[in-house]
């Protein structure tokens, strides 16, 4: 009996093969360049409208009148806004329907 020598077995191969690896220039458009140009749109729109809003002062407008609404369910601009009165109990009824 002769010595056999093992069998060559292959190479293990990890991932993916080497014709699918980004490697080679397909001649197709690539998605990087879209995909880039939509995270730094997304990027720009979060600053816009949410970091800016928060950093800027608000216009704070000096207060004109008090609006009240009267019982007949108008309003009316009270200029000197004086000590609140206390409603009366029958201020708010409700309607059954």
């Amino acid at each position: 009996m002769g010595m056999r020598q093992p069998a060559q077995l292959a190479q293990p191969a990890y991932g993916l093969p080497e014709a699918t690896l980004g490697n080679e220039r397909s001649g197709g458009p690539s998605a990087l360049i879209p995909l880039l140009l939509l995270c730094v749109g997304l990027a720009a729109a979060a600053i816009w409208f949410v970091a800016l809003p928060v950093l800027t002062k608000p216009a704070r407008a000096a207060r004109t009148c008090e609006v009240i609404v009267l019982a007949s369910g108008t309003t009316k601009c009270v200029h000197e806004a004086g000590p609140r009165k206390a409603a009366p109990a029958t201020a708010h009824k409700h309607v059954k329907r």
